[in-house]
This record gives C-alpha cells, structure tokens and sequence, in this order.
C-alpha cells in the first residue's frame, strides 16, 4: 500500500498496533490477523458477510511474466481492493492470490450482491503498472454470519463451497452461499482433482464407446454427464443440418438455442480443431457480424467449439454455450470436450455415418442445482 493502512474507523482496530499485523507483500492485513477480526465479529454475534476471493489463473501470469511482475499484480490488486471497500469492509490476504473481505453489519442478499457485482464490473478497468495489455479476473465465494455458519471455522467452509462452484461455472463471477444449492458441494484437495478429471475422460470414453452401434444414445448419456459435472448452460452438437442431442442446464437463465451454420463457425476454428471465446462480444465486427448477430439474439457471452473430424473428414461440431457469464475456458475442461468429438468423430467414421444420419434428440433440461 502506497498510504499506511488504516481502519481506525472499525470498533476492532481502533487503538490497535497493527505493525506485526500486516503482509509483507502488499500491507493490507495478514491472514492472521483478518481471521482474528472475523474470530471477534463472530464471538460477539456481529452480523457480516464474508468473502473469499481468487484471482483467476494466477499460475499462467507467473508462468508468462515472472514472479516479480506477479507480486506487482498482487500488490496492485490489494490496492484496488481497499479502494472498493471504501472503508465499509476489511480486506486481509489469505495467501498467495486470495483475498479476504468482511463486511461489518452486511447481510442482506441484496446488499452483498451489489458488492460482489461491483467488484466483477470495476475490476476489468485495472491498469497493471508495466503490463499495459494484461487484464483479470476473479472469482468470489460468499457466506454470511450467522445466516450460514455459527463458528469462523464453518463460515469459511461454506465460502469456500460457493468459490469452488464459482470456479466451476467458468470462473470471472460470485456465488453467494445457499444452502439448498451448495450444501453437497464435496470440496477436493488438487490431487484429488487431478484424479477427478482422469476419471472424467475414461468416464467420457467409457459412455461413448459402451453402446455399440447407438451413438446417439451413447452423446446423450456422455452429455448429461458433463452438464451435471461442469454447469454449462447449453451442450449440444452442432450438425450441418441443425442443433441436435441439446442439453441445456437447469438453472440456466437462457431455454432457447438455435442453430448456427457450421460455416460461420469453421472461421473461428484453430488449427487444433477448437475454438473457446470468453467474451463473444469482444470479436472483430467486420469479420463475424453475422455470427455475433446469433449470439447477440441467444443471450450468448462465451462459447467452446471442439471439431467433431477423423481421417481428414469435419462432420461438425461439439458446441458449449455460456450465458450468464464470460466463461473462463480451462485447459482441462477443452481437452476433455476435444477427446470427446475425437471419439465421436472416429464412431463415426467407423460406423460409416454423418452426424444428419443419427436421430433427432429434442434439447431437454439436465443437470444438478447443487
């Protein structure tokens, strides 16, 4: 922080000698003693909110820039923090690149979306000093005392619920806490995340290739699965000849998808078979009018397109639609839809059909509301 941090303003820290109290990095408040304050709110029955906000994929701006450059971003993140609290909350570093803030007296569903929409708009207008051309995003995690937890301890477990499904559906959002939705939610240490996603390709594998000659049942059941598992608002193939096998996820703000021309989808396709675009609106409108027009009037904000091909031959496509959010596209969930399309591309090929031969499945709504 370029000015001493103060927070003489709170009844807590008033009076406090907050010199062994501070991180080192970026001088808002250590993770010992921003759990200290909740520790008092939450003794004396103090109404608050908490959030526990990451900064999204964090690892790819030390991998690209440098840790040095990476602590500046921390650093300037922090600042931006405090300066949003604007003295009504208190903001701590957990470690690494989360953050904490508590808000005093702030519970109401209303007024704590309003803070995590703030955050979400202004973030995007940083400025990172040297890096004139990086931006980012966080994602946030929301619990609320006493509504959610009786002890700090608790409080914390159920924000890191609501981040972990923030991170899930897609990332570069805020997810307040509510027990019917994300009571379930089974937290995963990063080994056991990494053998989740092995487990999902072979389940992938396993549910397009245990059918036979049915393909189509086969997309079906490989589909409800992953919109079960990663909350995509809409998956379907995307045949030469209309949307088919449509799964759209049930709480998904959007219930209407249309087709788009695999045409105007092959401009956006690299070179590896794929396409993830976190923000449509973002594309050249002189070269992609008309595809940005259907995005435009399907309330899309990102899409994923994995080319369904095999031996030289493009039946079509995998299509993922988001439209709640600008979806942060992660490596694993593309490697596994391009494993998917590869696998459906070689059944057919095999199969000796084309995506217009296999029936026609209705869209249908799917997927679990924790």
């Amino acid at each position: 922080m370029k000015e001493k941090y103060s927070l003489d303003q709170f009844e807590y820290f008033k009076g406090r000698d907050l010199s062994h109290s501070l991180d080192s990095l970026t001088g808002i408040l250590n993770r010992e003693a921003i759990f200290g304050y909740l520790e008092y709110l939450v003794t004396n029955k103090k109404t608050c909110s908490f959030f526990l906000v990451d900064v999204d994929n964090f690892k790819n701006v030390n991998d690209t820039y440098g840790h040095m450059v990476g602590d500046v971003v921390i650093t300037q993140m922090a600042e931006f923090f405090v300066n949003m609290a604007g003295g009504k909350g208190v903001v701590g570093r957990y470690g690494g690149d989360e953050f904490i803030f508590i808000f005093e007296d702030v519970e109401e569903y209303k007024d704590v979306w309003n803070i995590g929409h703030e955050v979400n708009n202004r973030i995007g207008g940083i400025v990172f000093e040297g890096i004139p051309n990086l931006s980012v995003t966080v994602s946030m995690g929301i619990a609320r005392y006493p509504l959610n937890a009786q002890t700090s301890k608790d409080l914390m477990l159920v924000a890191d619920k609501a981040l972990y499904r923030a991170k899930m559906k897609g990332r570069n959002c805020f997810i307040i806490y509510l027990p019917e939705k994300h009571a379930n939610i089974s937290l995963k240490r990063d080994r056991d995340k990494q053998l989740t996603q092995m487990q999902l390709v072979h389940t992938m594998f396993t549910a397009l290739t245990a059918n036979g000659e049915d393909i189509s049942l086969a997309i079906n059941t490989a589909f409800k699965s992953l919109i079960s598992y990663y909350m995509f608002d809409h998956l379907c193939i995307e045949a030469p000849n209309g949307l088919n096998h449509g799964i759209i996820y049930t709480l998904s703000n959007q219930k209407r998808f249309e087709h788009i021309h695999t045409e105007l989808i092959d401009a956006l396709i690299s070179p590896a078979g794929y396409a993830g675009i976190s923000n449509v609106s973002g594309l050249d409108d002189d070269l992609f009018e008309e595809i940005k027009k259907k995005y435009e009037e399907q309330n899309i904000k990102s899409v994923l397109y994995c080319k369904i091909a095999a031996y030289g031959e493009n039946y079509g496509y995998i299509r993922v639609d988001a439209c709640n959010t600008n979806r942060i596209w992660q490596n694993g969930e593309m490697a596994l839809l391009m494993n998917a399309a590869n696998t459906i591309g070689l059944l057919l090929h095999y199969q000796n059909k084309r995506l217009e031969d296999l029936p026609f499945v209705a869209s249908v709504e799917a997927g679990s509301v924790e």
